[in-house]
C-alpha cells in the first residue's frame, strides 16, 4: 500500500517545485551545506537557518534493491549536490537495470494520488 504524499505549510515549497518538474534541496545559509528536503536543521553546523535551493535534478545510482509486490526498482540516488535521495527507477526491471554508479536525471511521478514525487530515469 502507497501512502500519498500530501502538502502542508512546511512542505509547500517542496510540492510546488515539484509540480514544476523541479527538486528542491535545503541549504544552509550559514554554512551552505546542502541537505534533502526533509531537513529541519543543518546537519553540518546544527543551524536552523535553511532555504530552499533547486537541485540540478542529476545524480548517481548508490544500490538497488526491487519491490516485489511491483516489481518496483527502488534506489538511494546520490545527487550532484551532495544529498542522498531514495527513490523509484522508472523504465528499469531489475537491479540490473540500473546499477551503482548510473547516472540518473529527475523524472516527476504523478501518482494520481496526492502530491507528485520524485522518482529518477537513467540519464541518456
Amino acid at each position: 500500500m502507497t501512502i500519498p504524499a500530501t502538502r502542508d505549510d512546511a512542505s509547500a515549497p517542496y510540492f510546488g517545485g515539484l509540480t514544476r518538474g523541479r527538486l528542491m534541496l535545503r541549504s544552509c545559509t550559514r554554512c551552505g551545506h546542502v541537505s534533502r528536503p526533509d531537513t529541519i536543521s543543518c546537519p553540518s553546523c546544527r543551524s536552523d537557518d535553511l532555504r530552499w535551493i533547486d537541485s540540478s535534478g542529476q545524480g548517481a545510482v548508490v544500490t538497488t534493491i526491487v519491490d516485489p509486490t511491483g516489481p518496483t526498482v527502488l534506489a538511494l540516488v546520490e545527487l550532484t549536490e551532495g544529498p542522498w535521495i531514495a527513490s523509484r527507477i522508472l523504465r528499469a526491471e531489475t537491479a540490473r537495470d540500473a546499477p551503482a554508479g548510473t547516472p540518473v536525471c529527475l523524472a516527476v511521478l504523478d501518482t494520481g494520488r496526492g502530491e507528485p514525487i520524485p522518482a529518477f530515469v537513467r540519464a541518456q
